[in-house]
């Protein structure tokens, strides 16, 4: 018999100790886990499982999704590229178990299909109400409907447990884990004292606040000794920065151009009363409310991400030849040892995301290329990335510079531009913006979409056909730096109408283009912040500096309480590189100080080492969350199923666990 009461848990009421586990976090990845044990549990367990859910925020939603923020706040993909659900195409063990994705659970509620979800959402003055009824499939949603979304899959994964699946969500927040005499397991001790027994545990905490790097710190260090006449605003989540504290018409200095940037932005000028409107022209015009600062914005290189292209191929959509595939990684195996990204790795990834965005511009395109797709396609298959060859054979066959893809000219737009004043820097990433728009919200070159999901591919397979092991610690690095942010920035950028409204803002005279390689640093004469950019001599000076980025994420610098616990006591460690990542083995176990690869606790998100992708993703595409997973449901149940059939402790009584909780406590204080 399973009952469900009011706090989300359902358990079972047959007299079977289950098997435990406790998820440290409750977001997206925790939501997609449970549903992934739940699926696996038929084929994989060999008894009833219990699982605990532990986060200070609401489950489903997690901290980054709440719906506790501002309603200007969206996502940067689209309504129909959202998904919680694994489909036919997911390669994984257990059985893929369809649903919609957030477009069709829209289309799903406004047809009556969850009359209780369609009440709550368009009750009389809800916030979600005119977003429900106006969006569609190619809008970028609200962070809050997507809130909406995460919790709603949450709930129906919990309404769909099957017999002998139990789960308790606890509105509360781990403080430590320590070992236990509960056959084998582990106490876990929440901040409001409780204690729960477990058997294994998964941490996913998501992002996860960090001490400064240094060079924060130097700036808060500088804050903290001039005092109240200058404000520095730490990298931090957007949303949870009190940006009170900038006042109506002062210069802000502010480092970053990415999507932290784009939130930042959004919650100054439109969040407090300005407002956008459209021109003739089919710009956009801003009418300003008077209470918005003016930020003076640069970084390394000085443009925002890219849009988040729309449209549609209109060529050849036959698959690729796939050039980053295993046999090519055993060969350079072969040849090379320990394989290094520039020179192994991202000649394969070039050539795959380069042959997507040839194969549309020479179907959809013809009349500005000079050969035959078949021809070229054959050409560029056999030619060496790094090579005249190359560069020849691309020079010949698309005669406009403008139509031929330049790797190193995207990623570093204005590498190679020299500037005389800060009037020709606005122009030049203006011109930057203004050509982004064209190509990838005009709808006249679909080339763009195909480089883009040239990348996608790339970055979604990578994990599949390289381990990390193969790589040497500078290609690790990359991974994590170079190569995730390169992608970001091309293909993780915000919705077109986002730079839109920043070309406005400019016009307006609120935002000011800094351009690239800006330094930040202080001025002790001045008692101020100060950004040097690219035009000599030029030095800008501010009482305000706003770091616009989320913290880098450093298990050693954790403000965790409880990463920081495991981390001083050994359970846990960073990986070597100097990623700062927490390590784990290819099937998410943690690996400890001394190397050992953990029995009982379990570790995703961005956080953690390997090839970390989102916690949702798009529908049909063999996503990389729901692979691994997969996976991961599948080991723990696995493993908790050994550790029951292993078991041969007695039960603690209870005069035993109330001694264990005596300990507990007086341990954590």
């Amino acid at each position: 018999m399973v009952q469900q009461d009011n706090r989300g848990t359902r358990r079972r009421e047959d007299g079977n100790d289950p098997a435990r586990l406790l998820l440290v976090g409750g977001g997206p990845r925790a939501a997609m886990l449970l549903e992934r044990l739940t699926a696996n549990h038929r084929e994989v367990a060999t008894g009833p499982l219990h699982v605990d859910i532990v986060d200070p925020f609401p489950a489903g939603a997690g901290r980054i999704w709440r719906d506790e923020q501002s309603g200007l706040l969206k996502l940067n993909s689209m309504a129909m590229d959202v998904s919680m659900f694994t489909d036919d195409s997911v390669s994984c063990q257990g059985p893929a178990v369809p649903g919609p994705s957030l477009w069709e659970w829209v289309c799903l509620l406004r047809n009556g299909e969850y009359p209780a979800d369609a009440a709550a959402i368009t009750a009389g003055g809800n916030k979600l109400a005119h977003e429900l009824g106006s969006l569609n499939a190619d809008d970028f949603p609200t962070r809050r409907l997507q809130s909406a979304y995460l919790d709603w899959f949450l709930r129906h994964t919990i309404n769909s447990l099957p017999p002998g699946v139990s789960v308790q969500i606890h509105r509360d927040t781990v403080v430590e884990i320590r070992p236990a005499s509960y056959r084998g397991g582990h106490s876990v001790v929440l901040a409001s004292s409780r204690v729960l027994l477990t058997d294994a545990v998964v941490l996913a905490v998501g992002h996860t606040e960090s001490h400064p790097a240094a060079s924060s710190r130097r700036f808060a260090q500088f804050a903290a000794r001039i005092g109240s006449s200058v404000t520095y605003v730490p990298p931090a989540y957007t949303n949870d920065l009190d940006l009170s504290v900038l006042r109506a018409g002062e210069d802000v200095l502010v480092s970053g151009m990415g999507l932290a940037f784009i939130d930042l932005f959004v919650l100054l000028m439109e969040g407090r009363g300005g407002r956008f409107t459209p021109n003739p022209d089919s710009t956009l015009g801003y009418h300003p409310s008077g209470d918005e600062p003016v930020l003076h914005v640069g970084s390394r290189r000085g443009v925002p991400y890219l849009s988040k292209i729309r449209g549609a191929l209109a060529g050849d959509t036959a698959a690729p030849p796939a050039f980053l595939n295993r046999a090519a990684i055993d060969g350079l195996l072969a040849d090379h040892g320990r394989l290094n990204f520039r020179e192994h790795l991202w000649p394969l990834i070039a050539k795959d995301a380069a042959y997507s965005y040839y194969r549309e511009l020479f179907t959809a395109h013809p009349q500005r290329t000079c050969a035959s797709w078949d021809s070229f396609a054959l050409a560029f298959a056999v030619v060496p990335w790094y090579s005249t060859e190359r560069t020849m054979l691309v020079e010949d066959s698309v005669p406009q510079a403008a139509d031929r893809l330049d790797f190193e000219a995207l990623d570093r737009p204005l590498a190679s531009t020299t500037f005389d004043s800060p009037e020709q820097v606005h122009r030049a990433v203006r011109q930057v913006i203004l050509r982004d728009l064209q190509l990838r919200d005009g709808g006249g070159n679909s080339e763009t979409l195909g480089l883009f999901l040239g990348l996608l591919g790339a970055y979604m397979g990578l994990g599949q056909v390289v381990s990390l092991d193969e790589l040497d610690d500078l290609s690790r690095r990359e991974v994590s730096g170079w190569w995730h942010g390169f992608f970001s920035y091309v293909d993780s950028g915000p919705p077109a109408h986002r730079l839109q409204e920043l070309l406005a803002l400019e016009d307006a005279g609120l935002i000011h283009f800094l351009g690239p390689n800006v330094r930040f640093s202080t001025d002790e004469d001045s008692g101020s912040f100060s950004a040097d950019g690219v035009v000599d001599g030029h030095r800008l000076t501010a009482r305000t500096l706003i770091e616009a980025r989320l913290p880098e994420t450093a298990l050693q610098d954790t403000t965790n309480e409880l990463l920081s616990s495991l981390y001083l006591r050994g359970v846990v460690t960073a990986e070597s590189t100097g990623t700062g990542k927490m390590l784990v083995d290819e099937h998410c176990r943690v690996v400890g100080r001394k190397g050992e690869k953990s029995s009982w606790l379990y570790a995703v998100g961005a956080g953690v080492s390997g090839w970390n992708a989102g916690a949702f993703s798009r529908p049909h595409s063999n996503s990389a969350p729901f692979r691994t997973t997969d996976a991961l449901a599948r080991t723990i149940l696995l493993s908790t199923a050994v550790a029951q059939d292993t078991d041969t402790a007695p039960p603690m009584s209870e005069t035993a666990f109330a001694a264990s909780l005596d300990a507990m406590h007086r341990y954590v204080g």
